[in-house]
């Protein structure tokens, strides 16, 4: 796996099941020929944060944009439903811990979705990226 040399920006994403775990996520990005979870962090509905693949590694979560950032999976369909207040919250107080120890501004946290060229919802209809920013500004 590549080295993650930097972090730019942090980037959001959903898991697009309504049930998930982190081990079923990466038995199924190993499925399908990833090195390991394309994700660095998830977050499940009760708040419980999961590490993934190592942040000294590049993420396999937004084409273009893994040597720079780092992925952040929120467990669930956020096309289907709002996340839960104790995951958002966790993921508020992550970020927040993110963006002091990479020296970012709360623009540098981006849904999958913002990203050129991408046609997904992710991380979900129900994910407001600019509700969360506002969020980190407090």
């Amino acid at each position: 796996m590549e080295k993650l040399e930097k972090v730019d920006i942090l980037v959001i994403h959903h898991s697009e099941r309504e049930e998930d775990s982190a081990e079923f996520i990466r038995e199924r990005h190993l499925k399908r020929g990833f090195e390991d979870i394309g994700y660095h962090y998830l977050i499940d509905e009760k708040g419980n944060l999961f590490f993934g693949r190592s942040i000294e590694f590049c993420g396999a979560h937004v084409y273009g944009h893994n040597t720079n950032s780092l992925g952040i999976c929120l467990m669930g369909n956020f096309d289907k439903k709002n996340p839960s207040k104790i995951q958002m919250n966790k993921l508020v107080l992550f970020i927040k811990d993110l963006l002091k120890k990479y020296n970012l501004s709360p623009e540098k946290v981006l849904g999958h979705r913002e990203f050129k060229g991408v046609t997904k919802s992710c991380p979900g209809k129900f994910v407001n990226m600019e509700e969360l920013r506002r969020k980190l500004l407090n």
